[in-house]
């Protein structure tokens, strides 16, 4: 059988593939799509797979994918992915749908010490002692026809899904870990982390350019142009403007062209292409400012919390280790950030509430709370070998 056999391309031979399909308890998935110069990534593949064989659907033609919607839609399916947040989010877009039941062999290996962004090949490679090709990474998925060889590389991120996933689930299982990872991929499937962050463009536009408060709601006025023009002309966030060029003309806040003319770094012919709109962005936010410009708390420098930010971070890393789990996972750098800026009676009361919650309480809420009150310390080693360790008081 060559690739091609593989290789589905009709409506009759994906309806009858998604039919097969739907009787297995695991289906692996992945896609192939190009995202450079687009604001919406194009979908060229889904390979899928199961325990009998490999396959590559072509969506290229304009081919009906109502039935793998269904199949993706289909609860008691797990559906087996490698960093799956690209891929979930191509495929809601394409075929209407939410994804239950996703099982992440990059999430579920990072609970098992292999790191938090462990790629595919090396996955298996180390868990699998399989060596997957690398010749076609960067192949152009949208011409026609695809090579053998291509459609071959592309089965086997999915042949290959299957023995991985059974070697982690087990893994995870025998560790008493499977309840720890399902906590954390429960965000996978949730439609809200899907929805563009405009709140989150903002905040890093402002962290690009020395803004004074009163230029604030034309810096988010100008944020929500570029995000409904990117929309508006399928072209990335950067071929509108760069978060340092919003945050010049916020700065600046033109109301002439002339006045935009001035402005330093401007791009050859921008200001002959965007200019007029510009102009009029900022004309009514410095007119009628907008009323939903997001709160972004300033903290002023703190000692104290800079050296719980320190020992905190010596505690996770050893705890981490100690663990087998990337330190990274174990507590998010804004959970830190966040918990490091609170007196210890409102770190206590965080602990112990809702946002540090499932397994990480389990993993850390006790010593999180000994290390606040002083009831657990970092001392240097009396070793030969010296090193840092936390004893309790």
């Amino acid at each position: 059988m060559t690739p091609s056999d593989n290789f589905v391309s009709t409506e009759d031979r994906l309806s009858a593939l998604c039919s097969k399909l739907a009787g297995s308890p695991a289906v692996a998935v992945d896609t192939e799509f190009h995202s450079e110069r687009r604001f919406w990534p194009e979908l060229f593949l889904v390979q899928l797979a199961d325990s009998s064989g490999a396959w590559a659907v072509d969506p290229a033609q304009g081919l009906d994918l109502s039935p793998l919607a269904v199949l993706m839609a289909d609860d008691s399916i797990v559906k087996v992915m490698h960093s799956s947040r690209n891929d979930i989010a191509i495929l809601r877009r394409y075929l209407g749908v939410e994804f239950r039941n996703v099982f992440d062999t990059q999430l579920a290996a990072a609970f098992l010490g292999y790191g938090e962004q462990s790629s595919l090949y090396n996955l298996l490679t180390d868990v699998c002692g399989i060596r997957a090709k690398k010749a076609f990474c960067l192949s152009d998925w949208s011409r026609r026809p695809l090579a053998d060889e291509q459609i071959e590389y592309a089965l086997d991120d999915v042949r290959h899904l299957m023995p991985l996933y059974a070697r982690l689930g087990a893994e995870l299982k025998r560790k008493k870990r499977f309840d720890w990872y399902a906590g954390e991929a429960s965000s996978l499937v949730e439609p809200s982390s899907y929805e563009v962050n405009v709140a989150e463009m903002y905040r890093r536009a402002r962290s690009a350019g020395k803004l004074k408060k009163a230029n604030l709601p034309v810096l988010w006025a100008l944020v929500g142009w570029r995000e409904r023009k990117a929309m508006e002309l399928d072209r990335p966030r950067s071929h509108i403007a760069q978060d340092s060029m919003l945050a010049r003309l916020a700065m600046m806040s033109p109301g002439s062209m002339d006045s935009l003319e001035r402005l330093r770094g401007m791009p050859s012919g921008y200001i002959a292409k965007w200019g007029s709109e510009v102009l009029e962005v900022v004309r009514q936010a410095v007119a009628n400012p907008p009323s939903d410009v997001p709160e972004i708390p300033y903290q002023r420098p703190d000692g104290a919390a800079s050296a719980r930010a320190d020992i905190l971070r010596i505690y996770l890393k050893q705890k981490a280790h100690s663990i087998r789990i990337a330190p990274s996972l174990l507590l998010p750098r804004e959970t830190l950030d966040r918990l490091c800026s609170l007196s210890r009676a409102e770190a206590m009361a965080f602990i112990d509430g809702s946002e540090l919650a499932g397994w990480r309480r389990e993993a850390l809420s006790e010593d999180l709370k000994a290390l606040l009150s002083g009831r657990l310390a970092l001392v240097l080693g009396s070793s030969s070998s010296g090193g840092l360790k936390f004893v309790k008081t």
